[in-house]
């Protein structure tokens, strides 16, 4: 919601075109998540971790 008050709000659209913009864009965010990262959320969780187990002595 928030981004349909600032649409709404500063850039004087209405309320269904700001609502339909913001579908919009949480749905490009969400294809674009899915080309990028395919293994989601668990993949980056996993090198995180493997990162930080060897992080002070990076052999």
């Amino acid at each position: 919601m928030p981004l349909t008050n600032l649409l709404v709000l500063q850039l004087g659209w209405s309320v269904d075109i700001a609502a339909h913009f913001e579908f919009i864009i949480i749905g490009g965010l969400i294809i674009f998540f899915l080309i990028v990262e395919p293994h989601g959320l668990a993949q980056l969780w996993n090198l995180l971790k493997q990162k930080l187990r060897i992080w002070p002595f990076p052999y």
